[in-house]
């Protein structure tokens, strides 16, 4: 795939479409040629920063719009997920800095806020939690037209306790905290 720079096309586009053509091809013969992309568009991704804010944004465009959905369509969630963020870092950097520094901030709020009312309760738990990426709460914000205090799922928090009536004590903490 690479050596298709070394070719001359019209146009960027011409050249853009040349290179997916021969991608699918391979990813015909071979699936392991679409992962190898993957991973290589996911490194130039992760060190963008060493590229003109316009290279940042026309490579952080076609990552969202083409390489992600393949991550997704393959089931490689986490890769699909992290393609998205850092896309939205380099197209919305300030939108983004903002969210990350937002979600942060209410994620600590809540966890400790559960974390008090468990042990008011004297109860044992496990806590973990799961983050909604970025990309994702602010398509939600754009899509529904909404600020960042009307969007309600940006992480889920899993308690694990020793027995059912540690459950029952960490569900009336939980209810009393919110």
């Amino acid at each position: 795939l690479s050596k298709l720079d070394k070719m001359e096309f019209g146009s960027r586009e011409t050249a853009q479409a040349e290179t997916f053509r021969k991608m699918l091809l391979a990813m015909a013969r071979d699936v392991r040629v679409i992962l190898v992309k993957l991973a290589d568009r996911l490194h130039n991704m992760r060190t963008l920063d060493a590229v003109s804010r316009h290279r940042q944004v026309r490579i952080a465009n076609e990552t969202i719009e083409i390489y992600a959905p393949i991550a997704n369509r393959l089931g490689l969630h986490s890769l699909f997920r992290e393609l998205q963020d850092l896309s939205f870092r380099y197209q919305h950097p300030l939108r983004y800095r903002t969210l990350a520094r937002t979600r942060r901030d209410a994620f600590g709020r809540v966890t400790s806020t559960i974390e008090k009312a468990l042990a008011r309760m004297g109860v044992q738990a496990e806590i973990s939690a799961r983050e909604k990426s970025l990309y994702s709460i602010y398509r939600k914000m754009v899509d529904k037209h909404v600020s960042f205090s009307e969007v309600y799922d940006l992480f889920g928090v899993r308690l694990i306790v020793p027995d059912l009536a540690a459950c029952y004590l960490a569900l009336g903490a939980i209810h009393s905290a919110f």
